[in-house]
């Protein structure tokens, strides 16, 4: 094995991992990105992939200084880990680790040291420089087609997510709030500055109705002021 290097080793223990330990599937895979037929043995790369199983490491070592049960987190391990996510990133940490032949936990320490997350926080519709005037329209219309009766009155239509920014002195908080939830649901970390504000917006078809909090300092959290704001639309001038 001295003759390939780390990234040619990293693609064979990949590749076993992706297809089973097909050596065939693997060969294939080889004359796909390498153009050539120059790969190694099967009995190399059954024994390169039980090595890494055994080891968590592709390099040259000897066995007798290799554990049996832990993984090491090597580079060459890290290589791996960071190739099969890049291919195939909504794969589980469990089916990736079995897969790999790499322990669960010792997996999660190389995603934790890759900075690789299974939730990733996203923008999943870019905003524009005209947002605020679309979403202003879009309310505009809204509110046409609920004077003109083209949607009922009686169900519910709409409803929106709303963030609310609160400033403090050392820095800025922000709630996301939603309509469809309990307004018991919602807290704040810190007081706002006002000392009553609405926490919650309900856009229902006929109406809107506001939840009102007021901060209790001695519990540390925000309490539901008794009864609620409705304004119905057929108030508005």
């Amino acid at each position: 094995m001295n003759k390939y290097s780390t990234d040619v080793r990293v693609f064979i223990v990949l590749q076993m991992a992706r297809c089973d330990e097909n050596v065939k599937a693997v060969q294939r895979a080889w004359q796909e990105k390498f153009h050539n037929k120059n790969w190694p043995n099967k009995r190399t790369m059954a024994r390169l992939y039980a090595k890494f199983k055994r080891t968590g490491s592709v390099e040259d070592d000897k066995k007798a200084m290799a554990t049996a049960t832990a993984t090491v987190v090597t580079d060459g391990a890290k290589q791996v880990v960071d190739d099969f996510f890049a291919a195939d990133p909504t794969r589980s940490v469990r089916r990736a680790a079995e897969m790999l032949g790499i322990k669960h936990t010792s997996l999660q320490r190389i995603m934790k040291e890759l900075e690789l997350s299974p939730y990733k926080i996203q923008v999943t519709q870019p905003l524009n420089e005209d947002h605020t005037q679309r979403r202003s329209e879009f309310a505009q219309l809204m509110l046409e087609k609920l004077q003109t009766g083209e949607i009922d009155v009686k169900k519910i239509w709409f409803s929106d997510e709303v963030l609310l920014h609160f400033g403090w002195p050392s820095e800025q908080t922000e709630l996301s709030l939603l309509g469809q939830r309990k307004a018991g649901d919602y807290c704040c970390p810190k007081p706002p500055p006002e000392k009553i504000s609405c926490v919650v917006c309900n856009i229902l078809a006929w109406c809107i109705w506001l939840y009102f909090h007021r901060w209790n300092s001695k519990r540390g959290e925000l309490q539901k002021v008794p009864g609620r704001g409705v304004h119905p639309f057929s108030s508005w001038s």
